[in-house]
């Protein structure tokens, strides 16, 4: 008989699709400056917003999970974001007003989006679930065995330029990661009815120029 371990019964409670999207850079994975965002780039912001928002064959929307300074540094005419079922983490705060939910860990989070909720539950069903930062919810979800996606956008910046202060773990180096080619990307955002975001990817192996940076969208999956 096969015992279940922690980490298969963490995945096995989560029925979901799970994934982190990000902008890093190429070579740190340099993600912020100061706690906000070190570049302008508008094309990866709508790439953000579309894969984000995208129910798929679902006519639910996808869940969107951050920790409370994500969500502070978002402005306030952008939040909660549309389209999405905003959850927030945090371990002293339990109300971050109409249009979100607060738990205090994430798998905690998980567990509640991923089954049906009750009758009386303010959390409707979700299609799927996107973690979007910081850095500390990044690197738990890494770690986290239903994770089974990395959207990243690599970004070919000079360090120094740049000088970022915070940074996801390499997990490109741990082998347990592996990147796909954009035929896959392009063949998931094609799954999740996202046909905005595939025009956003160029063709040929290029990179998106904008504002003095060189970028790409990349997809890595879980081995």
């Amino acid at each position: 008989m096969t015992v279940p371990t922690p980490q298969t019964a963490a995945s096995a409670a989560v029925q979901l699709p799970v994934a982190l999207i990000v902008a890093a850079t190429h070579g740190s994975l340099g993600i912020g400056r100061a706690g906000t965002l070190p570049w302008r780039l508008p094309t990866d912001m709508t790439f953000f917003r579309l894969v984000t928002s995208a129910p798929g064959e679902s006519s639910c929307q996808p869940a969107v999970v951050m920790g409370r300074k994500s969500w502070e540094s978002i402005p306030k005419k952008f939040r909660p974001l549309k389209n999405r079922v905003n959850v927030v983490l945090s371990r002293t705060v339990t109300d971050f007003g109409s249009g979100t939910h607060a738990f205090s860990s994430l798998a905690q989070a998980l567990s509640a989006l991923s089954r049906a909720p009750p009758p009386a539950s303010t959390i409707p069903p979700v299609s799927s679930i996107y973690i979007i930062g910081g850095a500390e919810i990044y690197t738990e979800a890494l770690k986290h065995p239903a994770t089974s996606r990395v959207i990243l956008t690599t970004v070919y910046a000079d360090e120094d330029a740049v000088q970022c202060d915070t940074f996801l773990p390499d997990f490109r180096r741990t082998g347990e990661w592996e990147q796909k080619p954009v035929a896959d990307l392009r063949r998931l955002l094609c799954e999740i009815k996202c046909h905005e975001a595939i025009d956003l990817i160029p063709v040929d192996g290029d990179r998106v120029r904008e504002n003095g940076l060189e970028y790409e969208f990349t997809l890595w999956e879980k081995r």
